[in-house]
């Protein structure tokens, strides 16, 4: 076999390993995208939220004099 026949192999095999990762990446961002309108409550985005209320609580309560 000669050296241009066994870089033409190597290149249909790496050919092969892109397709095959390019189909995971494909059903990784199908699944991603589905999962992507679900609203997820995290701490951090609780302790956003807590801060926000106790902020407005404090303003309304300098005003409230």
């Amino acid at each position: 076999m000669s050296d241009q026949e066994r870089q033409i192999q190597a290149l249909h095999s790496q050919i092969e390993d892109l397709k095959e990762e390019m189909y995971q990446m494909k059903l990784d961002i199908s699944t991603l995208e589905k999962e992507k309108g679900k609203p997820v409550l995290t701490p951090a985005l609780v302790g956003q939220i807590g801060g926000f209320v106790l902020g407005g609580l404090a303003i309304i309560g300098i005003f409230w004099i």
